[in-house]
């Protein structure tokens, strides 16, 4: 229940141009520095996410969806669609452990973060 003090509060605002990621952010310690905590990153062109709770942890559920995401657009040649994220999270949160290139590498406890994705795919805000 440690890890529920590190979270923050996180938005998404749908407009007609596009979405909107707000997030808090709050000092937890007090030898963190406010300017370096990063809680919003890009996964792709057309696509962002705020995070809430542990970073370390968000940083690897975000960096499979970078992977994936350029996957997908060398595979189809297209851009992933911004609903698709959130299953390629399911992908990796079966029982909380996700699967390494390494056999042996493997996380034994369940991610403590929330994600809020959000972006615009092409043709959606045209006409």
């Amino acid at each position: 229940m440690e890890a529920v003090k590190f979270g923050s509060t996180t938005v998404g605002i749908p407009t007609s141009a596009g979405v909107v990621l707000g997030v808090e952010k709050r000092v937890q310690l007090p030898l963190s520095e406010l300017s370096s905590t990063e809680k919003i990153m890009e996964i792709d062109t057309h696509l962002g996410c705020t995070m809430s709770g542990l970073t370390a942890d968000a940083r690897t559920m975000i960096d499979h969806a970078r992977v994936t995401s350029q996957n997908h657009a060398f595979t189809y040649d297209e851009k992933i669609k911004v609903d698709r994220v959130p299953f390629i999270w399911f992908a990796i949160l079966p029982c909380g452990l996700v699967r390494v290139h390494d056999e042996d590498a493997m996380m034994s406890r369940p991610f403590r973060v929330a994600l809020l994705n959000g972006g615009v795919d092409k043709g959606e805000n045209e006409g």
